[in-house]
């Protein structure tokens, strides 16, 4: 294909998935938006359903961690406490970025950039799915999924989430193409922008390993620059947040603090933790989490089946990653990142009717988590 043929085949890929994204990406809003108005209502005349609820509904697309990511582009970790070393730098830093460009108020400029990195991550996976499987409709599905997902409100507030999900697909896909460098270059610009970036160097590595034997010298090198991509990134962070801060694993303790994701912990104990709290009606939040484990464990399965290898050992490590914290907290946000179960899941979705049916459902369970998340109930 000459480089003519292949920059129109890729702009009228870019132009269907734009079409395909913008219904959904839209629907999404509309859903936080009732939300939220339904939390402001219930506040108004009723009793928030958690001492956190008022304050968050007020805070909006600012509510939880969006309101850290708006102090630091606005003023920088030094006019953030210490605490804020678990939110790594990118999005910050692109909010500041947009800021000088176009100075609107901080948190404007936040939910915008989360937003338009939310449309780009649709349009990313459409990339993805008609690079591998060349199926529109596989493409249209998953991008349904991605938008409407329990957990994808959080694409919508001001969390970084939207902005690793595009980069991290980018990823992928110049893995799949075996563009090693640029796969480099775009994994550790990803692992600047969330901790779980590093886990990039997993599906890098089954690329490298399954293209070696028929790679020269050369191609080889780049592979293993493609593998060391992800773990440079992190390393840059910590490097400097050693040498501002004294404290080379600082991003990491912190997030391990009982208050955040927890110590690593035996993934079972966690889970019958949970079970055993449920069980005994002493925590609602956890309830939520424990059907999506199970989802989520299905879509493994369905992956290891039907997914390249990478796509599977990526959403594994994902998973993995999720499961490993003394609690259950942000586990479907967590989940979200592993993005090859949202194509899975749209395998399993090649009825019409199942997946109006699915979609009405996720749609509906998104709306809710994001009530209870408003309410101050479920930790997003």
């Amino acid at each position: 294909m000459s480089r003519n043929r292949r920059s129109r085949h890729y702009a009228n890929l870019f132009l269907s998935a734009a079409r395909v994204t913008w219904l959904p990406w839209l629907i999404a809003r509309v859903l936080v938006g009732v939300a939220y108005a339904a939390s402001r209502y219930h506040n108004a005349h009723g009793t928030a359903l958690n001492a956190r609820g008022v304050a968050q509904t007020q805070n909006g697309l600012m509510a939880f961690d969006a309101g850290w990511y708006r102090v630091i582009a606005d003023h920088g970790y030094g006019g953030a406490s210490s605490e804020s070393l678990r939110f790594f730098p990118l999005f910050p830093l692109v909010v500041r970025a947009f800021h000088v460009v176009v100075p609107l108020h901080w948190s404007l400029c936040v939910a915008l950039v989360a937003n338009v990195a939310a449309f780009g991550a649709a349009i990313a996976l459409y990339l993805l799915v008609a690079h591998d499987f060349h199926d529109k409709k596989l493409a249209t599905v998953s991008i349904w999924l991605l938008c409407l997902g329990p957990a994808s409100f959080v694409l919508v507030v001001g969390y970084a989430e939207a902005l690793f999900l595009v980069l991290a697909i980018l990823t992928l896909l110049a893995l799949r193409r075996q563009a090693w460098l640029l796969a480099a270059l775009l994994g550790f610009v990803t692992a600047l922008s969330r901790p779980d970036g590093i886990l990039l160097a997993v599906p890098a590595l089954v690329e490298v390993a399954l293209a070696w034997s028929r790679s020269s010298s050369k191609n080889r090198a780049f592979g293993v620059v493609a593998v060391a991509g992800p773990p440079a990134g992190l390393l840059v962070f910590c490097l400097w947040c050693a040498k501002a801060y004294g404290n080379f694993w600082e991003p990491i303790q912190i997030q391990r603090q009982s208050g955040h994701h927890g110590g690593l912990a035996d993934p079972i104990v966690v889970i019958a933790h949970a079970l055993s709290k449920v069980l005994h009606g002493h925590h609602f939040g956890t309830a939520l989490h424990v059907p999506w484990i199970a989802v989520s464990v299905l879509l493994l399965v369905v992956a290891f089946k039907k997914l390249p290898s990478s796509y599977a050992w990526f959403s594994l490590a994902v998973f993995a990653l999720a499961l490993s914290g003394s609690n259950l907290d942000s586990f479907e946000r967590y989940a979200l990142s592993a993005f090859p179960l949202t194509i899975a899941a749209a395998m399993l979705m090649r009825s019409r009717r199942v997946a109006v049916v699915v979609l009405l459902g996720t749609a509906s369970a998104m709306t809710i988590y994001c009530f209870l998340a408003f309410q101050g109930v479920y930790i997003p």
